[in-house]
């Protein structure tokens, strides 16, 4: 008698060791699968990632890597032709060649870039990249005031966007 009172106050407790407890202020229960307007989902990252991404932003929900090409206007030529290639690394090169100055005109620098942290969907390129901005939108990448990283505005506005190339 003793064996089965001790053998099933064990399994009380074990099994009592490995229920969830419900939240005290709850009343209802929410399945695992859903969620709720109060209990945001966590998103999916592999186990050995260590950061956790909160939301959506143009690093993690865009396809931003790649090469982005066009003609940049220029005050004194006939124009930029400017190559920028996004690395996932988070490294770039940028081409820029001034047409119509004849040989030797071309400008290449490599170097480190970051998203902006007041606004997620502009890229900072560092010290070689002249601290230059770009949105990067869905298929294009526009050059941005380098002090405000505002749009540039202005009869050429249109031509400050490099499309992204496939």
């Amino acid at each position: 008698m003793k064996k089965t009172t001790l053998t099933l106050a064990l399994l009380a407790i074990i099994l009592s060791a490995c229920s969830k407890p419900k939240p005290e202020n709850s009343t209802e229960s929410t399945p695992p699968n859903e969620v709720t307007a109060t209990q945001p989902a966590a998103p999916e990252t592999p186990a050995s990632s260590s950061a956790l991404v909160v939301g959506e932003n143009t690093e993690n929900s865009l396809d931003w890597n790649g090469e982005y090409e066009g003609v940049l206007p220029c005050a004194d030529c006939e124009g930029i032709k400017t190559e920028l290639e996004l690395k996932n690394d988070k490294t770039y090169e940028l081409s820029e060649e001034y047409l119509g100055k004849g040989k030797g005109n071309e400008h290449k620098v490599k170097g480190t870039f970051k998203f902006d942290s007041e606004n997620s969907s502009i890229i900072v390129l560092d010290q070689a990249g002249d601290n230059r901005k770009y949105f990067i939108g869905e298929g294009f990448a526009e050059a941005r005031a380098v002090e405000t990283g505002e749009a540039i505005t202005g009869p050429l506005a249109a031509h400050y966007k490099l499309k992204k190339q496939p």
